[in-house]
This record gives structure tokens, sequence and C-alpha cells, in this order.
């Protein structure tokens, strides 16, 4: 039985990867009412964690590209599980659920995001930069007027 197909294409996967990074560094703690503690300082610290191999990824948001996409979400897969760990390895669940509960839902987040991603790269229509630009540099009056109609009528059985 093949796998249901997965709809996260490398593009949107580096722009959650970005968002998530970027939340995780800035809001996210006071968001979860542990800013100032430990709990908020492992958040924080994976969140650059994540933008930082995220910006040495090849994909299309890559900065440098050195790690693979594959790799990379090896990385997503053991990083969300280490942050899940981090508040009992270091005892912060004792302070309450506060301190353990925002962990295990990031690593849930990060878990069905890594199950909806598409490893190969297979239906990555953006990994083209020349074609979005080409895309981006037509008539815009000629797609909208000459071009197929954006929704067709269903057709009646």
């Amino acid at each position: 039985m093949p796998f249901p197909p997965r709809p996260i294409d490398s593009t949107l996967h580096g722009v959650t990867d970005y968002c998530a990074g970027g939340t995780l560094l800035t809001i996210f703690p006071r968001l979860a009412s542990i800013e100032g503690t430990e709990s908020a300082r492992q958040i924080r610290t994976a969140g650059a964690i994540h933008g930082g191999y995220s910006a040495i990824t090849d994909y299309p948001l890559g900065i440098v590209k050195l790690i693979p996409f594959k790799a990379h979400l090896a990385l997503d897969a053991v990083g969300a599980l280490a942050l899940a760990v981090t508040p009992f390895a270091s005892g912060q669940w004792k302070k309450g659920a506060k301190h353990w509960v925002p962990h295990v839902a990031l690593c849930l987040f990060e878990l069905s995001a890594l199950l909806m991603t598409d490893p190969t790269g297979a239906g990555d229509f953006h990994g083209d930069i020349e074609a979005v630009r080409a895309a981006n540099m037509e008539d815009p009056h000629r797609k909208i007027y000459d071009g197929a109609p954006a929704v067709r009528p269903a057709v009646a059985v």
C-alpha cells in the first residue's frame, strides 16, 4: 500500500522552519507563560538551532546549502524528540505542566509536519527559481483575460 501524498514541499517546509525558529526565539516563551525560566531558555535554544541549520540546508530557502534536505528532516526529527525529553532530563517537569507541555506540544507539531513533508522534492515547483522568475515576468493581463478559467464548472452526472 503506497504512502498517501505529502502536501508540504521543501519551500513550504522552509517557510515553516523560519517561522517556527523565529517564533521560538521571540514570542513563544511569553505566550506559554514561561518567560524568564529554564524552560524558556531551552525553547529559545531549540529555535536558534533550528533556524541555524535551516539557513544551511540545501532547499529553496536555504542560504548556504550545505546540508541535504533529507539530512535536515532527520535533524528535525532528532531535534523534536530532544526538545520533548529536555524538561524531563533537566527536572523542569517538577515545576508544573507549563514547564513540559510546551516542549511536548512543539515536538508533536514538528513530527506531524515531518509526516506531511515530501522528502523527494518531486512536487517542488518552487525549487526551480528560473521557472518562478519566468512566471512572474509574464503580463498579468494576459494571464487574467486570455488564460484558462481558474475554476471549471462541475459536470452533472
